[in-house]
């Protein structure tokens, strides 16, 4: 049976977009004669609610129009933005549209969701929030389409737009309209309607204009073609993106638009079977009869979805001189005879997997839509397993076949076209290949739970990609990934327990990384993951006689003070270290407790330039992290009893994103690394109400802001010279981290696992470089008395506690397809009360440790 909508008021008219200042007025006088109904007019970018807004609902409803109020959705703050909707209510808007199309939007499924709790809290009326975006939603999942359609419940206004091509393409209007119409806007909607359950509301908006400006604008003939193909679909209600850039000769064919009718229903999974053994085909046509050619063809027992309402469906199928609008598993729109299908109940069956076999060239172009005209997607190995989203037998007859497409999606979630001459179908042995590893596939992240069940606690959740250890038979592994079963895993952060096999796949490519060889790095780097940290520049001693007849090198950071003067002539030259095949990374600080890491925030800008300047005055080192602890109190500007700003991640993230483009302008191949977050620090916020952040929430969140890196720093430590603690998952018992819950926190040297696990998909091959470690407290055990407490720096005793620490990472390194950490650096070699330059057994221990060839992998 069809799933039908719960009634609704739908959206009836037509709708003219303000994006400008000043535009209103324009678009007021425009409204009738193009027959508007609605003036949609933007009041707020991000948490920033425009002024003057409540006059410009009052003058549109003056006008006998009816006021919509739009912003531009960055989820940077989802309770301050949703603010700006409950104000746009607040001063006469009618509705509200969040245009989510930025790319700070992309990933940030959770805070969408937040926005949607905050959006419900404040009691706003659902069925009159939209959600504004790309049409091609196959190719724009990382954007949150199904978070937002849990409480945008007025709908999707799919950005049906001109400017998906560029002025001068040479594929003619028609085409062009076919693409963003047709296989976009409505193919692709039909299909996660699909995949969502349900079938939002679809208002598509126009743009008349080719580039991203405005001014290569749509003549009436060309933008008549996109009126065209648009009122094949009935749409109830379209509008117009903007008043500004509309040539008065469309005015009249925007107003002879002919509507659907607002009470249609919008069908969503009615499905019907070709039945024409004779022939073995059938004809798909572009209008209900044969007086044009086909413009496809469907094989007997091919599944059809219809494009009609149930009544229609029931009332054709079967009936001679019958014509039934449908959708092919190739997405290809039409219609044909209906006295040639049947009815077949729900939907079809999607899930049979499918293998690239192209051995020459290596790899499968994944295409966006069925043909070469357009770039590929992305591509995958020969030898690759992927989904195919079209009906098992459609899929079966494609297979190892020249000029036919198969849709299908990639083990990275990719959904596109894969010319299925280099396909095969992909079989299981008798026994089952043995996967010893699994990727997991979602968006949103996936809960690791106790048991086998959803009725068992969430212990812990990792994100999109992560690839997680298999901890059951691994040949009884591959018949559950997609499927609804549980599987027993290890994440890269050792929480074991059970996820769901719909949301992994096989990781099947071998790691074959080998450890790097020295001669191949350039100077600077390290093969080793042996170092120490040091003080300033100009100030550490040198600690290269203890690698001397090891035949290693390490690394060295240096700590450097640059302040806000962009002029200043501070530098320096460590080429000795480079030159002597040592790994060099400088870490530059605005200045050093209570003066802040980074200064305040209105002198970011002269920060990002004194620490370019800086990189250009000096020799040996192109590596470079970017301040320290940003997430301690201490470090923020007036220090932890005076603090006069707090370093927020967002705020940190600006001063980083200005950072890294000055100093990519003056040395472009540098390594530019933001600071690393204090692993254990949770102190209050004085200057905001005493706020707490977990670690890792930090980290997070800095992450999530932050446009470009080259490489990622951790710190971690143990708290007493423990060597057990180096591996041992000891949990903070602090009540705000939650011990026992998906928030709790390592307390010791595991810490750093959870931190690297969490790094973003898109930045797993940068190195992670654990730029401070060591115990923090002076003593064998934990402490008995305050006095013990404040008892820190390293005991000079060979326990073996560096060797052990050398181990794990190590350990870490060689795990399969884990993101290589190229150094752990003792803090530190001279300087505080943690310096071991004259702590001989220390010495002894690492010198112990470099007997090992550890080394990271490439």
């Amino acid at each position: 049976m069809v799933k039908r909508l719960r009634r609704r008021m739908m959206l009836r008219g037509k709708g003219l977009w303000v994006y400008r200042e000043g535009e209103l007025d324009l678009a007021l006088q425009i409204a009738p004669r193009i027959g508007a109904t609605h003036i949609l007019c933007k009041v707020g970018q991000g948490s920033t609610y425009y002024s003057g807004v409540r006059s410009m609902a009052q003058q549109i409803t003056a006008a006998g129009l009816t006021p919509m109020g739009w912003m531009w959705l960055l989820l940077d703050d989802p309770q301050a933005e949703a603010q700006v909707a409950v104000r746009a209510f607040q001063d006469g808007f009618r509705g509200f549209v969040f245009d989510t199309e930025a790319d700070q939007c992309r990933k940030r499924f959770d805070r969408a969701v937040r926005l949607g709790e905050y959006i419900q809290v404040a009691g706003l009326d659902l069925d009159k929030i939209y959600n504004c975006s790309f049409p091609n939603i196959s190719h724009h999942r990382d954007l949150p389409y199904d978070q937002m359609n849990e409480y945008c419940k007025g709908g999707l206004m799919s950005m049906s737009y001109g400017t998906f091509f560029a002025p001068g393409d040479p594929r003619p209007p028609e085409q062009q309209a076919r693409i963003v119409i047709d296989e976009w806007t409505y193919g692709h909607y039909v299909y996660w309607s699909q995949r969502w359950g349900y079938s939002p509301p679809l208002y598509p908006v126009l743009a008349p204009y080719r580039d991203e400006y405005g001014q290569s604008r749509m003549g009436r003939a060309e933008f008549q073609i996109w009126l065209d193909r648009l009122e094949k679909h009935n749409p109830s209600f379209i509008s117009i993106f903007r008043a500004g850039v509309i040539n008065s000769a469309l005015f009249p064919l925007i107003r002879n638009f002919a509507l659907g009718d607002v009470s249609a229903p919008i069908v969503t999974d009615a499905h019907v079977q070709v039945v024409s053994p004779m022939l073995g085909y059938l004809n798909v046509r572009p209008q209900p009869s044969t007086a044009l050619p086909p413009i496809a063809r469907v094989n007997d027992g091919v599944t059809l979805t219809a494009l009609e309402p149930e009544a229609d469906v029931q009332a054709k199928v079967g009936q001679p001189g019958q014509w039934l609008k449908i959708r092919t598993p190739a997405r290809t729109q039409g219609y044909v005879a209906a006295w040639y299908l049947r009815l077949i109940d729900g939907a079809p069956k999607i899930g049979i997997q499918v293998q690239v076999v192209s051995p020459e060239v290596g790899y499968l172009n994944i295409r966006p839509t069925p043909g070469t005209q357009r770039p590929p997607l992305t591509r995958v190995d020969h030898g690759a397993v992927m989904d195919s989203l079209e009906p098992e037998e459609v899929t079966r007859t494609k297979l190892g076949q020249q000029h036919h497409w198969l849709y299908v999606r990639t083990p990275e979630g990719i959904e596109g076209y894969a010319y299925a001459w280099y396909l095969g179908l992909h079989t299981e042995t008798a026994t089952g290949e043995a996967i010893a590893y699994v990727t997991v596939q979602s968006h949103i992240g996936l809960n690791v739970r106790q048991g086998p069940g959803t009725n068992t606690p969430v212990i812990w959740r990792v994100g999109d990609k992560t690839v997680l250890e298999v901890r059951e038979n691994p040949h009884q592994v591959e018949k559950k990934l997609g499927k609804d079963a549980w599987v027993k895993v290890r994440t890269p952060s050792h929480r074991e327990g059970y996820v769901s096999g719909v949301y992994l796949r096989a990781k099947r490519l071998a790691d074959k990384r080998q450890p790097v060889g020295a001669t191949a790095l350039p100077k600077g780097e390290s093969a080793w993951l042996f170092g120490i940290h040091g003080a300033t520049a100009d100030g550490t001693g040198d600690f290269r006689h203890l690698f001397q007849g090891t035949g290693k090198t390490g690394w060295v950071l240096f700590t450097q003070t640059v302040g806000t003067d962009p002029f200043h002539g501070s530098g320096h030259d460590v080429s000795k270290w480079s030159d002597s095949g040592f790994g060099v990374i400088i870490r530059l600080n605005h200045a050093y407790e209570p003066a802040g890491t980074l200064p305040v925030r209105s002198e970011y800008h002269n920060f990002a330039r004194a620490c370019a300047r800086y990189v250009q005055n000096s020799k040996g080192c192109h590596i470079w992290v970017i301040a320290n602890e940003q997430n301690n109190v201490r470090e923020h500007p007036g220090g932890a009893v005076n603090p006069v700003e707090h370093i927020t991640p967002q705020m940190y993230a600006e001063a980083f994103n200005l950072t890294w483009r000055q100093i990519k302008a003056v040395q472009p191949n540098a390594i530019v690394v933001p600071g690393a977050v204090d692993p254990y620090n949770t102190y209050p916020w004085a200057r905001m109400g005493g706020k707490r952040y977990r670690p890792l929430d930090y980290f997070k969140e800095m992450l999530d802001h932050i446009v470009e890196l080259d490489g990622i720093s951790l710190h971690t430590y143990t708290h007493w010279m423990d060597v057990d603690l180096i591996t041992k998952p000891t949990i903070f018992q602090d009540e705000f981290l939650k011990p026992g819950t998906v928030h709790e926190h390592y307390y010791d040297f595991q810490a750093y696992r959870p931190f690297a696990e969490v790094i973003p998909d898109k930045w797993r091959d940068k190195p992670i470089y654990i730029t401070e470690s060591n115990h923090w407290l002076a003593l064998e055990h934990q402490p008995q008395n305050p006095h013990q407490e404040q008892q820190v720096g390293w005991v000079n005793k060979d326990k073996g506690w560096v060797e052990a620490a050398y181990r794990e990472i190590n350990q870490w390194n060689q795990r399969p397809h884990a993101q290589q950490i190229h150094c752990l650096l003792l803090y530190r070699w001279t300087g505080d009360a943690w310096a071991i330059e004259h702590k001989g057994e220390i010495h002894k221990d690492l010198r112990d440790a470099l007997r090992h060839d550890f080394r990271w992998r490439r």
